[in-house]
């Protein structure tokens, strides 16, 4: 697929890793802003401006939701295929609190399902300092609620190479 055109979230994979560090997709239907988002804090001690942002300490947490699932864990589907979907609670639930950085990936498919060279963000490629951690994991009904947040000095990035 190309980077050009535009998408909708009904093409968008969610990769994230499962307690043994097998990459996963999990179902889900809301999912919140993606990117950086810096906070901005007043700054007259440091500089002129009134207000600005701290460069290199982004924040990049999602929070995203969808379907209480128990299904087992598939494998993780290939480039522009269907996505494969493991259960919401059999990857998440032992994955909450755990301070171990996990992959984590938003896969954005152009005009169809994730295809090589479309777009992603997250950490592909998890290290022992690097990733990141589910920090809530709620149901409420028939529905999930998750969230996730980068790995103390983790920066995510934009890429488009698959969750590893």
């Amino acid at each position: 697929m190309s980077l050009t055109g535009r998408t909708v979230t009904k093409f968008w994979r969610i990769g994230i890793d499962d307690v043994n560090g097998t990459p996963r997709e999990v179902p889900f239907d809301t999912i919140s802003p993606v990117g950086f988002q810096y906070d901005e804090v007043e700054l007259t001690a440091w500089q002129d401006q009134v207000k600005g942002y701290l460069t290199a300490h982004p924040d990049a947490a999602i929070d995203f939701g969808g379907p209480f699932d128990t299904s087992a864990s598939v494998g993780f589907a290939a480039s522009a295929a269907t996505p494969a979907l493991s259960g919401s609670y059999t990857v998440l639930y032992p994955i909450n609190g755990l301070q171990t950085p996990l992959g984590f990936a938003i896969l954005m498919g152009i005009r169809g399902f994730w295809a090589t060279n479309d777009p992603v963000f997250g950490v592909v490629a998890p290290g022992t300092t690097s990733g990141y951690l589910l920090t809530k994991f709620t149901v409420d009904g028939e529905k999930y609620s998750a969230r996730v947040v980068p790995f103390p000095g983790t920066v995510p990035a934009w890429g488009t190479a698959i969750i590893t």
